[in-house]
C-alpha cells in the first residue's frame, strides 16, 4: 500500500513517536535561535538602527575633551630600614607595589596637593569660594591613573576641554607626586634616625651589662680559659686521649700473645710460630737450622747413619732447635708481661680519667651559666651592630634625597580631541543598537503567543502541522486578473505555485489518512474567526476538482456566508431550505464556475436561531453527500465562537482545524483542539495557513523557503 495511505501519528509525520530526529545544531538551540532572527529580523532592524542612529548622534554632539599623558616609572628596587624589623615603608617587587602607587595617585590628599599646585583654591562658583576638597573631587574626575602593561610604569592621564590645561594637570600632577615622595622619603627617614637613636643608646647599655656580668662570673667561678678552654677541660682531654692510646696497646699485645699461644697449642711447626713472633733470633737461628738440614741430608747420602759425621750433624741440628724453643718460650713470657703491664698502666689512667671528670662535673654547673652569660652578651652585641648599621645607611639616604619614582617623560600637548572618536562612537552605537535590536526581538518573540510553523504546533499545542500553506505576496496577487485575486482564484491560475502544491498535501493526508476505511466527510475549522478557514475550504475543493475527484463544499457558517464572497454567487435556496424540506439538496448545488467543485451555500437571508446541524434532516443530508461525492468538505464557523461547530464535528469523519501563522494564539489552538475532541470530533491536524518563507523549519509538511526555484512560480 502508498505510504499515504497510513495513518499519522499523534508527532511529526513521517517519524516514529511523533519526534524526529535533531542534529547538533538543533540540540543547542543554534536552529531555534536563527528562526527567531528570521522571524524578527524587521523588528530588530529598526530598533537597532533607530537605536545605533540615536546613540551615535548624541556621542557626536558631546564636547570635545582633550587627553594628556604623562608617565612615572617607579624604581624596581625594594629598600628598608632595618633587617629584622621594617620601620620606613618598602618597595618590594611584586605588583602590588605598584597598584599602591596608583591608589597613592588616586587618593584625595594628592589631588588636594594639585589643587594647591595649580593655585585653584581661589575660585568661585556662583559668588561662592570653592573648597579644596570639592575642587579635589572635581580634579578626581578629570585624572586617570593607570599602570602600563606589566611594567613598572604608570600614566597619568588628564582630561582636559582645553589642550594645554590639559597638559598643565598631567605635568603638574606628576610634579606634585615626585615631591610628595622625596618628602615622604625625607620625614620618614628624620623619623627612623630619631628612633634608631634612642634604641642605639638603650642597647649600647645593654650589652656592656652583659659583658660585664660574664666576665664577673667567669672570675668568681674560677674559670680561668686557656686557648678557648679551661685547665680543668684541657686536662680531662689529655688524660682521655692517653686511655684511648692505652685501650689500643693492650688490644694489639693481647692479639699478639693470643696468637702465640693458640699456634703452640695447636702444635703448628716453628716455621709458622717464628712467622708470627717477627724476632730476628728465631730468623736467624731458622737459617741456620735451614742450613744443618741441607748438610744433614748431604752426609745422609754419603754416609750410614752411623757415621760420625752423620751423628755429629744430627746432634747440631737438635742443639738448634732447642735454641730456638727456648727463645719461643722467652718470648712468650715477655708477650705476657707486656700484657699485665699494659693493662695495668690503663686501670691506672681510667682511675685519673674518673678523677678528672669528677672535678669537670663539679664546675659543669658553673660553666653551663657563665655559656649562657656569653650568648646573651653576644646576642645583645650583634642587635647592637645591626642597629648602628642602619644607622649609618639611612643617615647617608637623607642626604641623598632620592624618591622611588621618578619622571620617564612630560605630557606633550595634545594635537586633536581625545573623544568623541569617530570610529568609537560609530563601533558602539552600532554595539548598542544591535544590543537592544536583539533584546527588543527575543521581547517581541516571548510576548507573541501566536503559532509559526510545525514546531511550534507540535511542541506547544501537541497536534501536527498537516500542511504549511505560504502566504501569497500582493506582488503576484496582482499579476492575477481583477476578478480573480483572491486565494482560490490564485490557485486556479497558478497550478504549479507552493501555494497550490500545498493544498495538494493537504488534500492527500486527508484523503489517506485513514487505513481502515475512506475519508469522505472532512469539516474545516478554526479557533477564531478570519484565520483563513473558508479560504482552505475552497481551495481544497477545488485542488480536490482538479485531481479528478467528485468535491461537495457544504457552507456551515451560517453567519458570515463566506464562500459565496469567494465564488461571487447569489442565491435563495440553501442548506437551511434543504434542511427545512422547501427544496432538495441537487436544487441547492451551485457548480464553482473555475472548477468541477460542488457547493451548497447558505441563502442570501439564511439566518435561524434553530438548531438545523443536530437534526435528523442533517443526518440525512450528509449521508446522502457521501454516497453521491468522493470528498465532502463541512465548512464550518470558529469552534470557540460559534456552538453549532461542535454539533457539526460529530458527523465528519475527520476535523481539520485551520491557523493562521503570526496570529493564531497557541491557547486558542490548544482550546479549539480540546473543545473538538469533547464534542467527539476527530482532530486530524492543524493546516497552518498565511505562513511566512521565513517562518519555516524543516518540520513543516512542504519546505518551500529554499525552494522557491523549484515552483515554477512562487
Amino acid at each position: 500500500m502508498n505510504k499515504m495511505n497510513q495513518e499519522p501519528l499523534s508527532g511529526s509525520p513521517g517519524y516514529p513517536n511523533g519526534s524526529a530526529p535533531q542534529g547538533l545544531a538543533e540540540l543547542f538551540g543554534v536552529t531555534a535561535a536563527m528562526q527567531m532572527l528570521r522571524r524578527r529580523f524587521l523588528i530588530m532592524a529598526l530598533v537597532g538602527a533607530t537605536v545605533a542612529a540615536t546613540a551615535f548622534t548624541f556621542l557626536m554632539l558631546q564636547t570635545p575633551s582633550y587627553s594628556a599623558t604623562s608617565l612615572l616609572i617607579i624604581n624596581p628596587r625594594q629598600e628598608t630600614v632595618l633587617n629584622s624589623q621594617a620601620v620606613v615603608g618598602s618597595l618590594p617587587l611584586q605588583s602590588s607595589a605598584i597598584d599602591s602607587e596608583i591608589e597613592l595617585l588616586r587618593s584625595p590628599a594628592l589631588m588636594s596637593d594639585l589643587a594647591a599646585a595649580l593655585g585653584l583654591q581661589a575660585q568661585r562658583a556662583g559668588g561662592e569660594v570653592l573648597s579644596t576638597e570639592d575642587i579635589a573631587g572635581s580634579l578626581s574626575g578629570a585624572i586617570d591613573v593607570n599602570r602600563r602593561g606589566m611594567t613598572y610604569v604608570i600614566e597619568i592621564t588628564a582630561n582636559s576641554t582645553d589642550p594645554q590645561r590639559a597638559q598643565l594637570i598631567a605635568n603638574t600632577y606628576a610634579d606634585v607626586y615626585i615631591a610628595s615622595q622625596v618628602n615622604q622619603r625625607v620625614d620618614t627617614a628624620q623619623r627612623a634616625n630619631s628612633w634608631l637613636a634612642r634604641r642605639l643608646a638603650e642597647l649600647r647599655d645593654d650589652v656592656q651589662a652583659k659583658e660585664s656580668a660574664a666576665e664577673t662570673f667567669r672570675v668568681q667561678s674560677g674559670l680561668v680559659s686557656a686557648q678557648g678552654s679551661t685547665l680543668q677541660e684541657q686536662q680531662t682531654i689529655n688524660v682521655q686521649s692517653q686511655v684511648l692510646q692505652a685501650q689500643a696497646d693492650l688490644a694489639e699485645r693481647e692479639a699478639r700473645f693470643r696468637q702465640l699461644q693458640e699456634l703452640r697449642d695447636s702444635g703448628a711447626p716453628l716455621e709458622s710460630i717464628g712467622n708470627a713472633l717477627n724476632s730476628e733470633t728465631v730468623r736467624g737461628l731458622r737459617e741456620r737450622e735451614a742450613d744443618i738440614a741441607r748438610r744433614q741430608s748431604d752426609l745422609e747420602n754419603r754416609y750410614l747413619p752411623t757415621h760420625p759425621a752423620v751423628q755429629a750433624i744430627r746432634a747440631e741440628r737438635q742443639d738448634i732447635e732447642s735454641q730456638i724453643q727456648r727463645e719461643i718460650q722467652r718470648i712468650t713470657v715477655n708477650l705476657g708481661n707486656e700484657v699485665s703491664v699494659a693493662r695495668a698502666r690503663l686501670a691506672t689512667l681510667q682511675n685519673s680519667m674518673r678523677e678528672a671528670a669528677g672535678d669537670l662535673s663539679d664546675n659543669s654547673g658553673a660553666s653551663v651559666r657563665l655559656r649562657e652569660l656569653e650568648r646573651e652578651a653576644a646576642a645583645s652585641r650583634e642587635v647592637y651592630e645591626s642597629y648602628l648599621q642602619r644607622y649609618q645607611e639611612i643617615a647617608d639616604q637623607d642626604q641623598l634625597n632620592i624618591s622611588d619614582a621618578r619622571l620617564l617623560a612630560y605630557a606633550s600637548t595634545p594635537t586633536s580631541p581625545s573623544s568623541p572618536k569617530l570610529r568609537i562612537s560609530l563601533a558602539l552605537a552600532i554595539a548598542i543598537g544591535l544590543l537592544l535590536g536583539i533584546g527588543a526581538g527575543v521581547v517581541a518573540e516571548i510576548l507573541d503567543q501566536s503559532v509559526k510553523n510545525a514546531d511550534d504546533l507540535e511542541s506547544k499545542v501537541g497536534y501536527p502541522a498537516i500542511a504549511s500553506i505560504p502566504t501569497i505576496s500582493k506582488r503576484m496577487m496582482r499579476q492575477m486578473p481583477p476578478a480573480e485575486r483572491h486565494p482560490s482564484g490564485y490557485l486556479v491560475g497558478r497550478p504549479m505555485s507552493a501555494f497550490t502544491e500545498a493544498l495538494r498535501v493537504l488534500r492527500t493526508v486527508i484523503v489517506y489518512s485513514k487505513l481502515d476505511f475512506s475519508v469522505k466527510v472532512v469539516a474545516v475549522t478554526s479557533a477564531l474567526p478570519d484565520e483563513g478557514k473558508t479560504t482552505i475550504s475552497m481551495c481544497l475543493a477545488r485542488v480536490a476538482a482538479m485531481s479528478g475527484q467528485r468535491v461537495c463544499v457544504v457552507d456551515c457558517d451560517l453567519r458570515k456566508q463566506s464562500i459565496n464572497d469567494v465564488i461571487d454567487i447569489e442565491t435563495d435556496v440553501g442548506i437551511l431550505q434543504v434542511l427545512a424540506g422547501e427544496a432538495p439538496w441537487r436544487s441547492a448545488i451551485v457548480r464553482d464556475p473555475n472548477s468541477d467543485a460542488h457547493v451548497l451555500p447558505v441563502a442570501t437571508s439564511g439566518f435561524t436561531p434553530r438548531d438545523v446541524f443536530g437534526s435528523e434532516a442533517m443526518e440525512r443530508l450528509i449521508g446522502e453527500l457521501r454516497a453521491h461525492y468522493d470528498l465532502v468538505i463541512l465548512d464550518c464557523a470558529p469552534i470557540l465562537a460559534v456552538a453549532e461547530t461542535r454539533i457539526l464535528v460529530k458527523h465528519a469523519d475527520t476535523t481539520v482545524l485551520v491557523a493562521r501563522a503570526g496570529r493564531s494564539a497557541i491557547g486558542a489552538v490548544r482550546s479549539a483542539v480540546a473543545q473538538t475532541e469533547a464534542a467527539g470530533g476527530k482532530v486530524l491536524g492543524i493546516a497552518l495557513n498565511c505562513v511566512l518563507p521565513h517562518w519555516q523549519s524543516y518540520a513543516d509538511s512542504l519546505y518551500f523557503y529554499q525552494s522557491k526555484s523549484y515552483y515554477s512560480v512562487s
